[in-house]
């Protein structure tokens, strides 16, 4: 997995654009050419860090490349040094495997030191971990629970390759493999407890419209209303709170 290349940035003491940390994009002043650190451009950021892929490109001077080139320019060494130096790093807990997009799905508001951290406090550093995948795991429990109901509605409506789609659109957005795991799922003979509740309501919405009044019209109305009833449900509420903050 790569490395984080905005905690990157922050390890090298580089000066980032607080009003865009949280985005995808994020502003940062570039370490190569300098050119936005002239009093003149005060203000200015030529650096972009790309959070979700993980590279940079400077608008001013062209630098650019992934985030293992990122560190490799930083620190002065060969790039397959770095990518040694990360393919040999451990991973201590699962908690480390989530991306900053993941995190902040979650709720998190700040990105840690983890190295200091852990350093400092070993025991606060594991009790933070544990609560960050405890969130992580109750988070994809709904986001699994939705999808499966997506399923179950496109079959439901006959529109089984449109809900497919909406799955793969949100497992993009959480970067975690919810179509395999739904579909793992409604294969199984015993399925989940709680897929009882999402089928029994689907039943119970079927059988609700009598198929001599059912058209075109209404049944899209109808399936627009039953899943927005079933969301209004299963929301993830969100952290409990941040250790961490």
């Amino acid at each position: 997995m790569l490395p984080d290349i905005l905690s990157i940035a922050d390890q090298h003491a580089l000066i980032v654009n607080n009003k865009t940390r949280h985005r995808e994009e994020a502003e940062c002043k570039c370490p190569f050419c300098y050119e936005d650190s002239k009093p003149p451009k005060k203000r200015r950021y030529y650096l972009s860090l790309n959070t979700k892929d993980q590279v940079f490109k400077c608008w001013f001077c062209g630098e650019s490349g992934g985030v293992l080139r990122f560190i490799s320019l930083l620190e002065g060494v060969t790039e397959e040094e770095v990518r040694s130096r990360f393919r040999k790093r451990k991973v201590e807990h699962p908690a480390e495997r989530l991306t900053r997009r993941q995190r902040k799905l979650i709720g998190e508001k700040v990105e840690p030191n983890w190295a200091t951290m852990k350093k400092r406090d070993p025991a606060y550093y594991i009790l933070t971990m544990n609560w960050i995948w405890s969130e992580w795991n109750a988070f994809v429990k709904t986001q699994v629970e939705q999808a499966f109901f997506l399923l179950l509605l496109g079959i439901r409506f006959g529109k089984y390759s449109e809900y497919i789609e909406e799955i793969k659109k949100l497992e993009k957005v959480i970067e975690f493999p919810l179509l395999k795991e739904v579909l793992n799922i409604y294969s199984c003979a015993k399925r989940p407890v709680w897929t009882e509740r999402i089928e029994a309501l689907i039943r119970l919405e079927k059988s609700s419209v009598s198929p001599e009044s059912r058209n075109v019209q209404a049944e899209k109305g109808e399936m627009k209303y039953v899943e927005q009833n079933y969301l209004n449900r299963s929301s993830y509420e969100g952290p409990r709170a941040a250790l961490y903050t």
